[in-house]
């Protein structure tokens, strides 16, 4: 059996499994099939999922809830109703870069969200401008969640971070000082005359280094730490040994008698692969190495640069199993409709679906237009967006979208508020007839959320409810019948006060129109002036009368 989804009965959209065809129609109906009709289809496992509503219905409060229910179930069922803990292991989470938290607006892309290209100076070229590929919060979050288990890497040395460095140690040739080295643990470069790097004045005239020659010497003796990943080169292609810093940097005044006699700058290395000849070009977006002998590599990552040795057939057994973290990881896109989501994830819109993931069956990866380089989303990657309903309403979403997401919707809860009561006024019900008269002069998307009137609860005064409406309700109304003074007053119930109405309109207590263009033309004239009556806001029974009378 299959159904035409339709969010106003609350289906939610799941990609069919047979294959798409295009009759050339322009009806965006979408035929969806329903949970138990085959036992082998493959349904949404929530690894994508939308809460949409109208404003003010708590959305973004409740991905806090759907969040720590994906990373910590155990401690959510125990601590369900205490906000505050939630609220904190929530915080611990964001710390420990589980969650990550982003807003789609319009000039929000592809760049901002997979990867792009950014400029900076590079003070070691002489404040050239280069250009930088910058991962997006996407693109960072799958590679977290793609991370080999550290306890795998650990017996190695190598940091929860390390920083990848590429070295030429006696040139790019094989040598007796990088053969050395490569047999007893070290890395080395010249420029012994310098002395200890530690306190050498490299900007010393009397040393003649040049900018490259200063920036070398400071990253060897100052910048790489334990733990940090030294490639050693043996071509401006190739990688010839890779090692993990086991030590602080030292100066030896008197190297071995193998070793060049200037090199008596010396780092600890435990060399893990030697002898290798990787290709570093398709890791390394197609650039090679520079002559400059020390920098740092920032186009590839430790993960990254284990998979493509990996993939080439190098031997990694120093290395030990690479395990795949499982531990879920959690992006949050806040208002994801506001966003254009055809540009913001491009191809990737085909790899968020589960059957699409790594490690799933039918998996894919893409090549990423900037660095080149192999991308795929891990299973336990779980997306949850927020949708405000009255931005846009779902039949308004793209398809691609909608069938790759589940859909939870937040509807305007006035039964939260119905036991907040002020002078004899039951805000529950106030709202309920306020949300009733929109949804049938607009549509139920643009209700007005329950979170509005929460802070009654606490302070359960006419002034907090007269700033509410002065400062939330009357301006959302004011945008959602553009300034149409009548059905605002028909939402509030004006038109049937004996009191004072919310809405003052004809120009009450201004200027007349005669005063104003004369009697010939203001003859013609229809009064459109109106304003919020003050004394409105501050009277109970005009609040009262909202809710209406029995008929």
């Amino acid at each position: 059996m299959h159904v035409l989804y339709s969010p106003t009965a609350g289906f939610a959209p799941v990609k069919e499994a047979s294959a798409e065809v295009d009759d050339g129609s322009d009806d965006e109906s979408v035929l969806l099939p329903v949970a138990g009709d085959d036992e082998d289809s493959e349904l949404p496992t929530g690894l994508n999922t939308i809460l949409y509503g109208p404003p003010g219905t708590g959305k973004t409060f409740t991905t806090i809830d759907e969040a720590i229910k994906i990373l910590d179930p155990e401690f959510y069922a125990k601590n369900e109703s205490e906000r505050e803990s939630l609220k904190e292991r929530f915080d611990d989470l964001v710390a420990n870069n589980r969650i990550r938290f982003v807003t789609f607006h319009q000039s929000f892309s592809y760049e901002d969200f997979v990867e792009g290209l950014r400029a900076e100076t590079d003070e070691a070229e002489g404040g050239q401008i280069q250009y930088v590929i910058e991962k997006g919060v996407f693109q960072a979050i799958c590679e977290d969640a793609s991370k080999p288990i550290q306890s795998a890497t650990a017996k190695l040395g190598v940091s929860d971070s390390p920083r990848i460095w590429k070295i030429s140690i006696d040139g790019t040739g094989d040598s007796a000082t990088r053969q050395y080295c490569l047999k007893h643990g070290e890395a080395r470069i010249g420029w012994g005359n310098v002395g200890d790097l530690k306190t050498a004045q490299l900007n010393d005239p009397s040393f003649t280094l040049g900018s490259n020659d200063r920036s070398t010497l400071e990253l060897f003796g100052n910048e790489i730490a334990v733990g940090d990943v030294l490639l050693c080169i043996g071509s401006n292609t190739e990688v010839a040994a890779i090692g993990i810093v086991s030590g602080n940097y030292r100066y030896e005044a008197t190297p071995p008698s193998s070793v060049r006699a200037d090199y008596k700058n010396v780092l600890p290395v435990n060399w893990i692969v030697t002898d290798c000849n990787f290709s570093i070009l398709n890791l390394n977006s197609q650039k090679r190495f520079t002559l400059k002998t020390v920098y740092e590599i920032t186009r590839f990552s430790w993960p990254e640069l284990l998979k493509g040795l990996s993939a080439a057939g190098v031997d990694l057994k120093a290395v030990g199993p690479t395990e795949i973290t499982s531990a879920p990881f959690v992006l949050i896109i806040d208002e994801i409709n506001r966003g254009n989501v055809s540009r913001i994830f491009g191809e990737l819109i085909t790899l968020i679906e589960p059957s699409k993931r790594l490690g799933a069956k039918e998996s894919l990866t893409v090549t990423l237009p900037y660095s080149k380089k192999p991308f795929g989303v891990p299973k336990n990657v779980y997306l949850i967006g927020t949708m405000n309903t009255a931005d846009k309403s779902l039949t308004g979403l793209d398809i691609a979208l909608r069938r790759r997401f589940v859909f939870k919707e937040m509807p305007a809860k006035p039964e939260l508020l119905d036991k907040v009561t002020i002078s004899g006024l039951s805000v529950g019900q106030m709202l309920r007839s306020i949300n009733q008269r929109i949804e049938v002069l607009l549509d139920r998307d643009h209700c007005i959320g329950h979170a509005y009137f929460l802070p009654l609860d606490k302070d359960r005064s006419i002034e907090r409810l007269s700033a509410i409406f002065k400062q939330q309700v009357l301006p959302l109304l004011q945008e959602y019948f553009f300034e149409d003074c009548e059905r605002i007053g028909w939402v509030l119930n004006d038109h049937r006060t004996k009191g004072e109405p919310f809405i003052r309109s004809g120009g009450h207590g201004s200027t007349s129109l005669a005063k104003l263009f004369g009697s010939e033309v203001a003859g013609g004239l229809r009064d459109t002036r109106w304003a919020v009556n003050e004394a409105a806001l501050t009277s109970i029974d005009s609040y009262i009368n909202i809710v209406g009378v029995s008929e």
